[in-house]
């Protein structure tokens, strides 16, 4: 046996709570900063950009091939088989110079396809060169890409560049320079758009074609690179407004390793997931080149943004690091914990009791505060989670949609609370919306925390929800530790779906109820419906059996105890059938004002069309009211007819009315059933219930512990 010495467990679990909330808040937080950052295609290249902002590098001051930054990402990697072969097929060595080779590889890029399509490629190296080559795709990326790639196997050194439209986001564009040794000057290609810029002394380099835009130089001219390939740009004009668009958002690529970034085993598993994930890979292994902003006022908030950006990241990496190794430490201290706590709360524990309350009065809120109020006084050590609590505050119950959100809520909240601790779980479950609203849930995190859980169950509409609800609502009832049913039609109706159940009867409190002998005056009897107003109790059918009695007893009276939808077509079906003025509307009738309603009541009706083990009718057999019902559901084994009561078929008045005028006009039978029946409701009293939950409350926690196996540490 695990034996806890010390101060409760419950403390130290409280703590790692309190540390699996600080965990999850490290985590959220940076998530939730980061994410507008990353909805968008262009947000999240703008993130990349501020993770590799550079600025020790300034653009504005150019270098030589030979001398370049120190943070500059040189190739050292040999160029790959297929770009040397197409450069020696190519004939590259026999052309005279740098600048001449470069115009021979941009050329074959721009007219070895029949047409170029454009289009992002997205790819590794050597695919994004062959579907440019064969197939016509590609970008501007794709082709600044390609370019380099074959100017590497040529030996011919190069840089790129880029100018953005969006303050350095995903929208741009990039074009390259080479170095041409011989005249010692980078010369600047646009090979995508097939241009190159030139002035009086030639191919211009970046820096220079840069000047001349933003000094509107006439002097400026573009000049095709492949004059039998497509133009970028048709007229000349929308050329000029594209480059102009861009001249104060210039910005330096920091490295032609190309190969190196194409060969990390990291970016190429990456890559054929995401081309985001594969640039973030990129960046984390080192590979990645730094990106170098030319400083310029028009552009200056857009470089400070990438600056905050770039000094958050690390923040919100360091939150997001320190959030998952909380979590991650919390979770295994409160899984080490889970003995010690099973064992206190087997010891100390208290039982949850999880149900409604009235208002509104109904069978299952009845009993709920009939068990909690019992339980109470036997001195167990119970508490309640309502599941239909006052609106707080008061004006959400006012708004539709509004107050379920924030009833849920507090709900799973206060579930989480009183969880803790609980030696047993015990949930009023009903079908339908009820079941996912308000068993689930809780079903779930005692489930997740170890805690026995009885799901006791009391829809008559239960063959219905098991045959046609989600798979998850049998799943659930199977893990249950006990599955509990107050009548013998539940536990049948469970065993065609396959589960077990036990039967603990619905409880009466007898002390309430006074049992009176029948005693029918002989011209002004009063029946009884003790139903709420609603569909599935079909009320119409009484009051017509009603109707009936009253051409025997004209003087008899009906009340109808409930509330509901129905309300005002039963008070119009009163006034067609000429008895409105012989039907009394009580109203919902609080629960402690019910006896003094079947002390008045000399038969009671049930015309319910589903139902499992009504309290109605429990209550009226405590009472020594007769009983004449429907059949529906679980009440034959509730109400034995010809002994307790009589039973009727589902919707037949004129069955209903003779079998109540029987009992009216045959008192010696009336009392008959009057004895069987409150000799039948002590089954129902407490002191006969009592016994069976608080052994289901100890066989739940027993189940538990056969179900989970021990660890080998307990310690707090």
């Amino acid at each position: 046996m695990l034996v806890i010495s010390g101060a409760s467990p419950w403390l130290s679990e409280g703590r790692w709570r309190w540390g699996q909330r600080l965990g999850w808040l490290l985590v959220l937080l940076p998530l939730l900063i980061l994410l507008p950052q990353v909805l968008g295609s262009t947000d999240r290249v703008r993130l990349r950009n501020a993770l590799v902002l550079d600025e020790s590098v300034n653009p504005a001051i150019d270098w030589p091939a030979s001398a370049p930054p120190p943070s500059f990402k040189r190739e050292q990697a040999p160029a790959s088989a297929v770009f040397v072969e197409q450069v020696r097929k190519l004939g590259l060595a026999e052309l005279p110079g740098p600048w001449e080779r470069s115009l021979a590889i941009a050329s074959h890029l721009l007219s070895s396809a029949p047409v170029l399509t454009g289009g992002p490629i997205q790819s590794d190296l050597q695919r994004t060169y062959q579907r440019i080559v064969q197939d016509g795709e590609g970008y501007c990326g794709d082709f600044v890409r390609s370019f380099m790639a074959l100017a590497h196997a040529a030996k011919i050194p190069t840089r790129s560049w880029g100018f953005a439209f969006d303050g350095f986001g995903g929208h741009g564009h990039i074009w390259v320079e080479i170095w041409n040794e011989p005249l010692a000057r980078w010369q600047l290609l646009d090979v995508f758009n097939n241009v190159y810029f030139s002035r009086s002394q030639g191919p211009l380099s970046a820096h220079e074609v840069r000047a001349a835009l933003l000094a509107r130089d006439a002097e400026l001219r573009m000049l095709p690179i492949a004059p039998k390939a497509r133009p970028g740009y048709v007229e000349d004009a929308k050329a000029w407004e594209y480059y102009h668009r861009g001249e104060t958002q210039w910005f330096q690529w920091l490295g032609d390793n190309l190969e190196s970034y194409d060969r990390e085993p990291a970016v190429r598993i990456t890559g054929s997931l995401s081309r985001s994930l594969e640039q973030f890979a990129a960046i984390a292994t080192g590979v990645y080149p730094g990106m170098a902003i030319w400083p310029m006022a028009e552009s200056q908030a857009a470089h400070a943004h990438l600056r905050r950006l770039k000094t958050a990241l690390p923040l919100l990496g360091l939150s997001l690091a320190a959030g998952l190794v909380l979590l991650l430490l919390s979770a295994l201290r409160l899984r080490r914990l889970r003995p010690a706590l099973q064992a206190w709360s087997r010891e100390h524990g208290h039982v949850l009791l999880v149900g409604p309350l009235p208002p509104p009065a109904g069978g299952m809120a009845n009993q709920c505060e009939q068990l909690l109020r019992l339980l109470k006084a036997e001195g167990v050590q119970v508490r309640l989670l309502r599941n239909n609590p006052p609106y707080r505050p008061a004006w959400t119950g006012r708004v539709p949609v509004l107050r379920a959100v924030v009833r849920l809520l507090a709900y799973v909240l206060a579930a989480r609370r009183e969880i803790r601790g609980a030696r047993v779980v015990h949930i009023m479950a009903n079908s339908g919306w009820a079941w996912h609203l308000f068993v689930l849930p809780v079903a779930r995190l005692a489930l997740g925390r170890g805690v026995p859980l009885i799901i006791n169950y009391r829809g008559g509409l239960a063959d219905e929800f098991l045959s046609q609800g989600p798979a998850h609502v049998r799943r659930l009832l199977s893990r249950a530790d006990l599955r509990v049913t107050p009548s013998a039609f539940l536990q049948r109706v469970f065993a065609k779906h396959g589960l077990s159940a036990e039967i603990i009867p619905n409880i009466i409190d007898l002390s309430r109820f006074k049992a009176k002998t029948p005693a029918v005056a002989a011209s002004a009897p009063v029946l009884l419906v003790a139903r709420n107003l609603e569909p599935i109790y079909d009320n119409a059918t009484a009051i017509r059996a009603f109707a009936r009695v009253r051409e025997q007893f004209p003087a008899a009276r009906l009340i109808v105890a409930g509330e509901g939808p129905e309300r005002a077509a039963l008070q119009q079906l009163c006034e067609q059938l000429q008895i409105a003025a012989a039907v009394e509307f009580a109203g919902r009738v609080n629960n402690a004002d019910m006896p003094t309603l079947y002390q008045r009541a000399d038969l009671a009706l049930n015309a319910s069309t589903v139902d499992n083990m009504p309290i109605s009718i429990l209550e009226a057999f405590a009472s020594g009211v007769p009983v004449v019902s429907t059949d529906a559901g679980g009440i034959p084994d509730l109400l034995e007819s010809g002994r307790t009561g009589l039973l009727v078929p589902i919707g037949d008045a004129e069955a209903m009315a003779a079998a109540a005028l029987r009992l009216l006009q045959d008192l010696d039978l009336a009392r008959r059933f009057s004895l069987a029946a409150h000799a039948e409701a002590q089954r129902y009293a407490w002191s006969a219930v009592k016994p069976l939950w608080l052994a289901a409350y100890d066989r739940a926690g027993l189940a538990r512990q056969a179900a989970v196996a021990p660890f080998p540490s307990a310690s707090a």
